[in-house]
């Protein structure tokens, strides 16, 4: 990032609507002229009033930018953004509420154009030659992916009968999880797995090519793409599952994580996974592993809402939706605490820029 120079203090004051540094030892600068060598984080925004926003802050987490859709585009992003998708230097922006893929220039934030065509409450983004597929998950009757050219014209809709959430491109397929959680009708409304099946599309055809019938393990948490596979992550209240899927064949392989308990999310980075269970612990294994770890790498406060590990640095948000949440960021080897800074509603995502 390159930043022309720190700003006077009288000077700074004028200018903290585009400039929001969350901690005294972020450094105040200038709005800059490119959002690159960082990571976006994702704010999801209060269901019911329009709070969505995405911060930044740089690799070093030297200097942090709030709200950088409003202070780019003049507008409000919306309710609640879902997820954020790249393709190429473009930015898409998954607004579940209301109903919207805001495409902006992934380095700049301007925006150039907003997608509305079809949706209905869009979840997730994946992109594949000159296309890009969106999941739509109402979880009651709307369970689809949609499939647009690249110039942002539909093109069509897959139907799935259970669920339609996370969606990963990997490996020249469209893989999509299509069975996750439900709940009981009746107290103490327990959770329970729709299914267990990961669906695989062609993205030349625009057609389901498979459905890969996973093991009745716990429920579906969660799935991602990482060098060419995707892993699936499932899990009970004993153990938890992680699932390596070869999307072309169909077929899967198993690691069984014995003695982690309800594991809730999955990234991979280095060739090691990471994954969170429900009780904020957050643990690390080789990806050649048979066993699970005996030890957690962190716990981290609040409760874990957003997470993602990126260049050996754990992102774990502790979300509030009545006002600003935190982020905490850890050494990923050692779990050693590297910064705490502010965010906004409900932050749900971090991503590579």
């Amino acid at each position: 990032m390159k930043i022309s120079k720190i700003l006077s203090l009288a000077f700074a004051s004028a200018l903290l609507f585009n400039v929001s540094c969350s901690n005294d030892d972020f450094t105040m600068v200038e709005k800059p002229l490119t959002y690159e060598n960082g990571i976006l984080v994702a704010n999801e925004g209060g269901f019911s009033t329009p709070t969505a926003e995405v911060s930044f802050v740089s690799s070093d987490l030297g200097t942090l930018y709030n709200k950088i859709y409003d202070a780019n585009n003049k507008e409000i992003l919306g309710n609640v953004l879902q997820s954020i998708g790249f393709s190429g230097d473009k930015a898409y922006l998954v607004s579940n509420v209301p109903n919207k893929i805001d495409i902006v220039n992934r380095y700049s934030f301007k925006k150039q154009t907003t997608v509305t065509t079809n949706l209905d409450n869009p979840r997730y983004i994946a992109f594949s030659g000159s296309k890009y597929f969106v999941t739509n998950n109402n979880f009651s009757t709307v369970k689809k992916l949609n499939i647009y050219n690249s110039d942002n014209t539909f093109v069509s809709s897959i139907n799935f009968p259970r669920f339609s959430e996370k969606i990963v491109e990997a490996g020249g397929n469209i893989v999509v999880q299509t069975d996750g959680t439900t709940y009981a009708s009746t107290p103490p409304y327990a959770e329970m797995a729709t299914g267990y099946t990961v669906t695989v599309v062609n993205p030349s055809s625009n057609a389901v090519s498979s459905t890969i019938m996973l093991p009745s393990n716990g429920i579906i948490r969660d799935l991602i793409s990482y060098n060419g596979s995707a892993y699936v992550l499932a899990s009970d209240n004993t153990t938890s599952y992680i699932y390596k899927l070869n999307a072309t064949a169909g077929t899967f392989s198993t690691t069984t994580l014995t003695g982690i308990s309800a594991a809730q999310k999955l990234r991979i980075d280095g060739d090691k996974f990471y994954f969170a269970d429900s009780t904020n612990k957050i643990y690390t294994m080789a990806l050649t592993a048979t066993a699970a770890p005996t030890a957690s790498i962190v716990t981290t406060p609040g409760t874990l809402y957003g997470f993602n590990v990126i260049d050996g640095k754990i992102y774990a948000s502790e979300a509030s939706f009545s006002s600003d949440s935190k982020v905490h960021v850890y050494n990923a080897a050692n779990g050693t605490l590297l910064k705490t800074f502010t965010a906004g509603i409900g932050t749900n995502g971090f991503y590579k820029n």
